[in-house]
């Protein structure tokens, strides 16, 4: 077993760096914070691209 084989899953696993417990999921209200500061940081990129004052639009 290579490391890259890894899944984090299996009970008898040789890597010190493995956690055999599940990893966790992040919470709805995380979700939504990243998707909405994925967006902004998107539409900030898109008005640079376009010559678009940031500033002026609203979010």
């Amino acid at each position: 077993m290579y490391a890259v084989d890894c899944n984090g899953r299996c009970e008898d696993c040789p890597f010190t760096w493995c956690s055999t417990t599940p990893a966790a999921r992040p919470s709805k209200a995380q979700q939504r914070k990243g998707w909405r500061q994925d967006a902004i940081e998107e539409l900030d990129d898109l008005a640079d691209l376009y010559g678009i004052d940031a500033g002026q639009v609203r979010l």
